[in-house]
């Protein structure tokens, strides 16, 4: 069967839209605005095609200008559509080419149709306009391959090949006709301008496609590697957690033995206020015991009946409770073990440390003064360890009187109640802390006795942060004041966070 030109062109047409629709169907999933374009240019141009082949049956003006439209309209978008490509390089400068490229040829070839009648030398501008359009078919595809070499990018780089060379050959041929009598009379420029377009438009169609799912392939080649980059990460983290929670937890322990440590070098200061506390009850017990011995060995009458036998009960009671109570107090304080939370008054814990100091100050020859809020201090947290915050305190306070101190010696302690928290005092009236180390107080192992640790104050400010309170001082040749925040919990059910 032989074909005429016009069946030949509506082929073309329907090989655009056959492929352009094939392509909008088979990417339809990713929703990309790029495949959307090309198609849709591609079935404008098609459409173009068509209103090419039917001078005739179509109206002139539709021929000439409508169809001259829709094939630049639809060249446009494949030329954008192709570019995205390239992204994210700039393309402003190539879309303002192609604006002006089109506008100049359609302005031209208006011109060669509408005033001058001249349909040959419109036939040479349309397929030479087009050959050195298509150019840039092989240019992005040079540009893509030269990114990464692709099966994709070469097909595209064929098919502009295509495109301009046979474009360029029917060009040619029309100019060495001279003249055009016949639209569509068969030709062997016409024949191979033909043969290219199928060649160029299926070429440029699996170009598209091929570059498209090679780069959504790469796309999720690089997620699938981002993910398992952040797994790694993730795993990394994780194990950076458990030995962070390794180092908090032999941090924590650090902190329970120093604390340990801490009593047992302050036990030696203790002994012998252990010793006197415990003397004086104990030898009134002796006396008491004694004397009732005595009143009932030699007077042989009935307890009850002798008033000096009630005394002597009575003060056997109370000597008995002064050394149990002083045994229990430093039994707490320098117990070992696990921290334990409890809620208690504050003022009970003032009330013991300065009955197991009384004995260590009165021999040093200084004058300790209690002043209590007349209100309870309940507070939740662990009593031992405050107990040995405000024990740390006095007994530096103690030490910061030198060997010949000409005035009174004081310790000064005090609680006051504030809005949501309470407050501790601790002043002295020595020399004050030393200016070189005073910054640096609450670092561990900072001190400027020759017989410190650099222990108690690291270790306060410590247990106190851990109950969420905060310590600072004022200092100067007049004395040292520590001052001491704790919050009071809203509820009496409050537990403190455990010491980290």
């Amino acid at each position: 069967m032989k074909l005429d030109t016009q069946t030949t062109i509506f082929m073309i047409c329907l090989v655009y839209l056959i492929l352009h629709g094939a392509i909008w169907f088979a990417l339809q999933e990713y929703r990309s605005q790029q495949v959307k374009l090309w198609c849709l240019s591609g079935i404008v141009s098609g459409l173009a095609v068509v209103l090419l082949s039917m001078r005739g049956v179509v109206s002139e003006f539709v021929f000439f200008y409508i169809a001259q439209l829709l094939m630049l309209a639809g060249n446009w978008g494949r030329m954008v559509a192709l570019r995205m490509y390239l992204l994210p390089e700039p393309q402003s400068r190539a879309h303002r080419a192609y604006h002006v490229a089109n506008t100049l040829y359609f302005c031209v070839f208006c011109v060669l149709i509408a005033l001058w009648n001249a349909e040959w030398e419109a036939l040479m501008l349309f397929n030479g306009f087009y050959a050195l359009l298509c150019f840039d078919y092989f240019r992005i595809g040079l540009k893509l391959l030269r990114r990464q070499s692709t099966l994709g990018a070469k097909l595209l780089m064929w098919a502009g090949l295509t495109f301009t060379v046979t474009l360029g050959i029917r060009t040619v041929g029309v100019a060495l006709a001279g003249t055009i009598d016949d639209l569509y009379a068969p030709s062997w420029h016409q024949g191979i301008m033909v043969i290219g377009q199928f060649i160029a438009i299926t070429l440029s169609n699996i170009a598209f496609l091929r570059i498209f799912l090679e780069i959504a392939e790469r796309k999720k080649l690089e997620i699938a590697h981002e993910l398992s980059v952040s797994n790694e990460r993730a795993d990394a983290m994780h194990r950076s957690s458990l030995n962070l929670k390794q180092l908090l937890d032999e941090r924590e322990e650090i902190i329970r033995q120093l604390s340990i440590f801490n009593k047992t070098a302050g036990m030696g200061a203790l002994v012998a206020s252990l010793a006197h506390e415990l003397n004086q009850p104990l030898t009134v017990i002796q006396m008491n015991t004694e004397m009732i011995d005595l009143v009932i060995n030699n007077q042989n009458i009935p307890l009850n009946e002798n008033v000096n036998i009630q005394i002597a009960m009575d003060g056997l009671k109370k000597a008995n409770l002064r050394a149990a109570t002083i045994i229990q107090t430093l039994r707490n304080m320098f117990r070992h073990g696990n921290r334990t939370v409890s809620t208690f008054d504050f003022n009970d814990l003032v009330h013991e440390v300065v009955l197991i100091s009384t004995s260590t100050l009165q021999r040093q020859r200084i004058d300790i003064q209690v002043a209590l809020c007349h209100q309870p201090l309940q507070i939740t947290g662990d009593k031992s360890q405050l107990q040995q915050v405000l024990l740390n305190l006095v007994t530096n306070a103690s030490e910061a009187f030198p060997e010949h101190f000409l005035r009174a010696k004081t310790i000064d302690i005090r609680t006051s109640l504030h809005a949501g928290y309470f407050e501790l005092t601790v002043r002295d009236n020595g020399t004050g802390i030393s200016p070189e180390i005073e910054e640096n107080i609450f670092e561990l192992l900072r001190t400027n006795k020759e017989s410190g640790m650099g222990i108690g104050l690291w270790l306060s400010k410590t247990i106190v942060e851990s109950h969420r309170g905060s310590i600072h001082f004022t200092t100067s040749t007049e004395g040292t004041c520590f001052t001491l925040h704790l919050p009071i919990p809203v509820e009496p059910s409050l537990t403190v966070a455990k010491n980290s």
